[in-house]
């Protein structure tokens, strides 16, 4: 899948958001989702709020990995995914990734 091809699936996915299954989705098609996403964190137990805050600087692969955790975070506290989207923070790391991939097709 092309760069083009990931950020015009990305930019749906903004455009047509929904549950938390749909960003495993979105990961899994483009082939980015990060089942080793601990790995990419620097809190352990992994702390989202202090790990969102590297999102400005994060690459594709560490904004991918905090995508795959968002999901996680709301598989131990119910209802934490729905909080971030509605506080932008879900779309703020789809719109990091979009930035991630232009940097490259330019």
């Amino acid at each position: 899948m092309t760069n083009e091809d990931k950020i015009s699936r990305i930019q749906s996915v903004i455009d047509h958001s929904g549950n938390e299954g749909q960003y495993y989705k979105l990961l899994e098609d483009m082939g980015d989702l990060k089942g080793d996403y601990g790995d990419y964190m620097t809190t352990e137990p992994i702390n989202c709020d202090i790990e969102l805050k590297r999102l400005p600087m994060a690459d594709y692969e560490l904004a991918t990995a905090l995508l795959t955790m968002l999901p996680r975070e709301a598989h131990f506290d119910n209802g934490s995914f729905l909080r971030r989207y509605e506080t932008g923070q879900v779309d703020a790391v789809l719109t990091r990734m979009i930035e991630t991939l232009s940097e490259k097709t330019d």
